[in-house]
């Protein structure tokens, strides 16, 4: 398995932010056209983490729930193919299914 699929499968959902996992390259789909990507369609800096470093890296994007569906399609528009996006976790409030 490459490195891209074994983080896309042990990544875990933030508990408040939307991630997108991302494999950016030295030449192409690089890290600075991603953030400029990504700044422009949420209007401000981004949070995200190196993963791996090499070529090609692994970068973890944080955005807003509202934000990751679109940042998504503008990213494959530009040519990124290799990107796994994942939900923050909702709370969940437990339920008495017992019945009576």
């Amino acid at each position: 398995m490459d490195p891209f699929d074994e983080m896309s499968e042990s990544l875990q959902a933030h508990p408040s932010k939307a991630q997108i996992l991302l494999e950016v390259e030295d030449e192409g789909n690089t890290l600075d056209e991603a953030l400029e990507i990504l700044e422009a369609h949420v209007g401000q800096p981004i949070e995200y983490e190196v993963i791996r470093k090499g070529d090609p890296s692994l970068v973890l994007f944080y955005l807003s729930t509202n934000d990751m569906r679109d940042a998504i399609l503008k990213l494959m528009k530009a040519g990124f193919m290799r990107l796994k996006g994942m939900d923050a976790r909702k709370a969940v409030r437990p339920m008495n299914l017992k019945r009576d």
